[in-house]
């Protein structure tokens, strides 16, 4: 009799597991884009397994078979994967109300007090946070007060660069560059998020106490710093307008805005304004010296326009092919491979499909830089389509180039993003001649090069 009661009862749980499956994924899935079909329970975990990788790289892989939108399945959440500009055009633009939401169902939640940030919120919230930061840190006036301290850290890259090179015995030197950037660059932002200049052998000790897992171990060193900018707080030593301060004033009038909150923030802007900078420095100079010719046009046009003289922003404007490198390398090698995951606020209709409300939406912003629908060798590094075409990385005339996004969701440090990488670049082909170290592969570190000064 027992044995007979636990055969039934088995019998009932399949039974209740298979018919869910089937009710709520298979006949769901007739009316979203297609995929591979969903596992019961675990949805498309195995072709994750088998794949080796996550869901984003998956889904590249699936397109030749399923299209450029396709869903695969978290568990019992589709996951929909948009790899096609036109559609991503009628989502974040023509829908954009629709398709602004956040998907709950990520680590995202853990580094954002609950999804309480910038990128992170809805709604008021979201408002709020945008209209404090581009009133107060990326609106013009806020980058023209804080330029002196951006011209600072050009400098001192191109100075420690030429310091290596002096100290080598050829005079060469041989630099990890992303590091150089990004001690600089940190040490830049850390002013503009608390007003607060460090010593270089802080900044040390702080990168080395970050670790690897930059973002979750900011979250808890900008905690600690809090805690001490709010002892200090009014002191003179600090540098106002910075970004903790008008936290502080938004604090007052806002509910549920506590130091929790404001620590995920200033995380959140420190590394959205370090890392993707100093990757794309990074990735710009090793295509400059994957393609020589590119690199002597580039200087050629600093020489011309600019001469000896430290290239400075407000040439940047006069410097066309310079802008079409910068925009040719954040195409070939995005800094960004795909949006954070987007939500449906409601039932859509998006490619003929139907998107079900609360579904995960990513867009996978590296298929529409290397689609060659879109692109002529969209491989090749070429700078000239930039001038020939007249894009831009707002994505207003075409959404096939898209480094930092659109909409409603799209990056609010764009020019600030494109003043660093931009004077930087031009500074470190201004004043040196670079080559790679061959053989050298490490993703942690980036490239290693050897800068040799150029000859006055």
């Amino acid at each position: 009799m027992d044995f007979f009661l636990v055969i039934t009862t088995l019998t009932v749980l399949v039974a209740s597991i298979l018919f869910d499956w089937w009710y709520f994924l298979m006949l769901r899935s007739k009316r979203l884009p297609p995929g591979p079909s969903p596992w019961p329970i675990v949805g498309a975990i195995p072709y994750l397994v088998r794949h080796g990788g996550g869901y984003t790289k998956l889904s590249q892989s699936l397109q030749s078979k399923y299209g450029k939108i396709l869903t695969v399945w978290l568990g019992k959440t589709p996951m929909i994967f948009i790899h096609d500009p036109e559609l991503t055009y009628d989502a974040l633009m023509k829908q954009g109300a629709y398709f602004s939401n956040r998907a709950k169902k990520s680590t995202w939640g853990i580094i954002s007090s609950g999804w309480r940030t910038l990128v992170t919120s809805e709604g008021p919230w979201t408002v709020a946070l945008r209209k404090n930061v581009m009133t107060h840190m990326l609106g013009p006036s806020s980058l023209k007060a804080f330029k002196p301290l951006r011209d600072r850290a050009y400098g001192d890259i191109v100075n420690d660069v030429r310091s290596v090179a002096a100290a080598a015995e050829d005079g060469v030197a041989q630099v990890n560059l992303r590091s150089v950037a990004f001690n600089r660059v940190f040490r830049f932002v850390l002013v503009l998020t608390f007003g607060v200049e460090l010593e270089e052998n802080l900044i040390q000790e702080i990168l080395l106490n970050l670790g690897e897992r930059f973002r979750l171990a900011l979250k808890f060193y900008v905690g600690d710093y809090l805690s001490f900018w709010r002892i200090f707080e009014g002191d003179e030593s600090i540098i106002g307008g910075n970004y903790c301060e008008t936290l502080f004033q938004l604090e007052k009038g806002f509910p549920n805005f506590n130091d929790s909150v404001i620590t995920s923030l200033c995380g959140e802007f420190l590394n959205g304004a370090i890392q993707t900078p100093t990757l794309a420095i990074d990735n710009t100079m090793a295509l400059l010296c994957e393609y020589p010719e590119v690199n002597e046009k580039l200087y050629r046009e600093i020489e011309a326009i600019v001469g000896r003289r430290a290239v400075d922003e407000s040439d940047l404007p006069q410097l066309p092919y310079l802008s079409g490198v910068v925009r040719e390398s954040l195409r070939v090698r995005t800094t960004t491979v795909s949006t954070i995951p987007h939500a449906t606020s409601e039932l859509r209709k998006l490619g003929g499909y139907e998107i079900p409300t609360d579904a995960v939406v990513v867009f996978v912003l590296e298929s529409f830089h290397l689609d060659p629908t879109h692109w002529s060798d969209p491989s090749i590094f070429k700078p000239e389509r930039f001038l020939e075409n007249d894009l831009d990385e707002l994505g207003s005339k075409t959404f096939s180039f898209l480094p930092f996004s659109a909409g409603r969701r799209v990056c609010p440090g764009i020019q600030l993003a494109m003043f660093e990488i931009s004077v930087v670049v031009a500074r470190l082909v201004q004043n040196f001649e670079w080559e790679k170290v061959p053989n050298v592969k490490n993703t942690e570190i980036g490239t290693v090069f050897r800068a040799r000064p150029r000859s006055v």
